[in-house]
């Protein structure tokens, strides 16, 4: 059926008499990619603020580095305090470089979609001018000097200490792009639609947590003397909960955190995946099918749902994850106020119960509990019935034009 329909005119594009399509260059300027976009934008801004409140700053920012580089040379770095953050306090020294790691990264996009010459010609631009800014005043100087004496020689001490300006600002810029290595690619990968980049984002971030948590623990932390104790560490039995649902506290500030870096993860990965996913899709639908009403409006109703269902159930998944961390105080408050006994007073202060694997076993205990219920709760019905009666359908039948056929 598809492959005898033709340019429908029932499927308008913002009030206009130009037919909707599905191809890329109308789909990508849609509201429902652009927000996925911007969601996955802001997940990715969100989630590193959060890993460097969290782990960065104030221990191993790049602030501290650039410091002690200065104090090794004895002389200023090329970048200036304004665009590297030294001399503020806490997570202000990650404006101003947060800024450039995003402009970076849409510069990179922007070039992605650019024609492979048009590629080749910046690539080669750019290695031309690094060479230029890394040796273009010692072969001058060098060249102007042999050209004036007469004489063939190799470059003194004062013609070679003009490779220290072009090295160290090469030195600082690298440091500064290892930092920012997870906005820089996150940003290329979602508005470039890299799957590639979006994975070094994911990845470095994880890489980064996973070797945090090696270097912290307690018996590598003490072979690391001095740079152990800068590393900022969570205590391993934690503090009484701050925050939680319903005036039952469940987690505390930190976990909190950890939990939100979670979802933010996930949020950003599936916003920007869904984004490559739906718009691969419709490229590789037959040219009579991107022009058929019934698959833009499927591919409006896979958007949608998308949307809802990236805000829903990965938000949930952060309350749930609140819950089950806080499990076993949920079951003590209940026993508490149903017998009134002081036995659960008296487990509560447990020390067990704040520790590591007390977390964890609060966790199995409420997967375990989730498990049994589904043998009495029939999920997949409640979801059924939730979601026929949230389903909103549009009861004027679409009228088509068979003119053309």
């Amino acid at each position: 059926m598809a492959g005898e329909v033709g340019l429908q005119s029932d499927v308008l594009m913002e009030g206009t008499a130009r037919p909707r399509t599905l191809h890329l260059k109308n789909l990508r300027r849609q509201w429902q990619i652009l927000s996925l976009q911007i969601v996955a934008t802001i997940a990715l801004i969100t989630m590193y603020v959060q890993v460097v409140q969290t782990y960065v700053v104030g221990s191993i920012d790049h602030t501290i580095l650039f410091d002690s580089i200065e104090l090794l040379i004895s002389d200023q770095l090329p970048l200036g305090d304004w665009l590297t953050g030294e001399g503020r306090e806490g997570l202000s020294r990650f404006f101003v470089p947060m800024v450039m790691g995003l402009s970076l990264g849409g510069v990179m996009a922007f070039i992605a979609f650019q024609t492979p010459k048009v590629q080749q010609r910046i690539k080669l631009g750019f290695i031309v001018g690094l060479i230029v800014l890394l040796v273009g005043r010692l072969l001058l100087s060098w060249f102007a000097g042999m050209l004036f004496e007469f004489n063939l020689r190799l470059p003194d001490d004062n013609e070679l200490e003009t490779l220290q300006w072009p090295l160290l600002m090469i030195m600082s810029l690298i440091i500064l792009f290892i930092y920012l290595l997870p906005v820089i690619m996150g940003t290329r990968g979602i508005w470039g639609l890299s799957r590639r980049s979006i994975a070094w984002a994911i990845g470095f971030t994880l890489l980064f947590l996973g070797i945090h948590a090696i270097l912290t623990f307690p018996l590598i932390k003490g072979q690391l003397g001095a740079y152990g104790g800068a590393l900022a560490t969570l205590e391993s039995q934690s503090s009484d909960p701050t925050i939680g649902l319903f005036g039952l506290k469940l987690v505390t500030k930190e976990q909190f955190d950890l939990i939100l870096i979670a979802v933010l993860i996930m949020v950003f990965q599936e916003a920007s995946y869904g984004v490559i996913r739906n718009l691969e899709y419709a490229f590789r639908l037959p040219e009579s099918c991107k022009r058929d009403p019934e698959y833009v409006q499927q591919m409006d109703n896979v958007l949608n749902t998308h949307l809802r269902h990236t805000f829903f159930f990965l938000g949930l998944t952060g309350l749930v994850t609140m819950v089950a961390l806080g499990f076993h105080k949920v079951l003590l408050t209940i026993v508490s106020d149903t017998t009134g006994s002081q036995w659960a007073g008296q487990v509560s202060e447990s020390i067990e119960l704040t520790l590591t694997y007390g977390l964890v076993i609060s966790a199995l205990l409420f997967l375990s509990i989730m498990s049994v219920l589904r043998f009495f709760i029939p999920w997949q019905r409640v979801i059924g019935l939730i979601q026929s009666k949230t389903r909103t359908e549009d009861a004027s039948p679409v009228k088509k034009d068979f003119s053309q056929l």
